[in-house]
């Protein structure tokens, strides 16, 4: 057993949270084997535990919260995308192509499919690492960067291998959908997509939910029906991208589907925020997206809190927009989207979860449910987006076990 004794601020994050983030002053917390057995004072902890043994970890002085769970990356890629990047920072309107020859998905795509199993297994690890270090324990990870059936497949074949190798727990998407083979065509796409990738995701378990790019340019909102309703005879619960540069009826696709959740939505309408509430959708916004690619419309949590959304934030990590910190998605959602900083917190680890359906387990501190904390050396919960770039994360606790000091 493993009792955090006497946390200066203890951040439960419960579900009825009247605060959003359910803070306790000077509490303690039990671990019992994965799990967390009781919360109280450290007086009453002993008492309980009568006389068996156990470890302590002295937490005055600190703050205690629950992991973070990043619930949309494309971590798993190739070479990064550093040059089109810095390229566009001096002038924005500058032809990027005529700088570098691959930008955008097509750089992603090709660079992804040159790397060898070895390489994006060992730059994935890098990643994650660095990630846990900073006090994120649950992961999302999407394919997206083959927009073929081999490429597609080897990529969450090796997020599958990324579970055996990383402490963290990861949930793969199927995006097969980022885009589509322009010389098959969109149409013969899907059909492709339902006919032969998805029976062999389903045979080999390869991943938990499929997702898909409703934007112009990309998939309609019907297609995103017909494709998404099918992933569900296979078992993938749907997801989408939408509503990022365009509204086309991605938010009612995902509503009439009672998809887990729909990223971007710099469009979304206040009618369809309503329309997602209703039927349990998670909007997760990515600041950080909105931050490296100068978005012209910065999405707006202001009246999707209002009605009634749950609201997830994610980094989006990707080798476009490559941010591996939750502290600074969380920063840059409080000081560019006006976000307050308890919401901020309560999106990236209870809202997070509930963005992957996994909040009977995860995203809070509550009694029954995996031990995911972080100890921050802090003065103070609100530090977190404060400190900007300043990691106070001194120890990580996942599933009862401490991973690092």
């Amino acid at each position: 057993m493993l009792i955090l004794k006497n946390c200066r601020e203890l951040l439960t994050v419960k579900e009825d949270a009247k605060d959003l983030i359910g803070l306790m002053e000077n509490a303690s917390v039990l671990i019992k084997g994965e799990r967390i057995e009781k919360i109280g004072s450290y007086e009453d902890l002993i008492k309980f535990i009568d006389g068996e043994d156990f470890e302590e970890i002295d937490c005055s002085g600190k703050v205690v919260m629950p992991g973070y769970v990043d619930s949309h990356t494309h971590l798993l890629f190739g070479k990064s995308r550093v040059d089109e990047y810095v390229a566009s920072l001096t002038n924005s309107s500058v032809d990027v192509k005529k700088i570098v020859k691959l930008v955008g998905l097509e750089a992603s795509i090709y660079y992804t499919k040159k790397a060898t199993n070895e390489e994006l297994l060992s730059s994935s690890l890098e990643k994650l690492n660095r990630m846990l270090l900073s006090g994120t324990t649950t992961v999302e990870i999407k394919s997206g960067y083959g927009i073929d059936k081999d490429t597609e497949l080897r990529q969450l074949r090796l997020i599958n291998k990324l579970k055996e190798k990383t402490p963290q727990t990861i949930l793969s998407t199927y995006l097969g959908a980022h885009f589509f083979d322009v010389n098959m065509g969109k149409e013969k796409y899907i059909d492709f997509m339902v006919s032969e990738v998805l029976p062999i995701i389903y045979e080999e378990k390869l991943a938990n939910f499929s997702d898909i790019w409703v934007d112009d340019g990309y998939y309609t909102a019907e297609d995103a029906d017909r494709f998404l309703g099918s992933c569900l005879d296979f078992g993938l619960v749907p997801t989408l991208h939408s509503e990022c540069y365009s509204a086309i009826g991605g938010a009612k696709v995902a509503a009439k589907l009672k998809a887990a959740n729909i990223g971007h939505l710099n469009y979304l309408t206040r009618e369809n925020a309503s329309i997602l509430a209703k039927n349990n959708v998670v909007g997760i916004v990515i600041p950080t997206t909105d931050f490296s690619v100068k978005h012209p419309k910065p999405f707006d949590p202001s009246y999707m809190i209002e009605e009634g959304m749950t609201l997830a934030i994610a980094t989006n990590l990707n080798p476009g927009n490559w941010f591996e910190s939750m502290d600074l998605a969380m920063a840059l959602a409080c000081r560019n989207h006006k976000m307050s900083e308890k919401y901020a917190i309560r999106a990236a680890t209870l809202n997070g979860a509930k963005a992957l359906r996994i909040e009977k387990d995860f995203g809070s501190i509550e009694v029954g449910k995996y031990a995911d904390i972080q100890i921050r050396d802090s003065d103070s919960y609100k530090n977190v987006v404060y400190k900007i770039g300043v990691n106070e994360v001194v120890q990580v606790i996942k599933k009862g076990k401490k991973l690092f000091k």
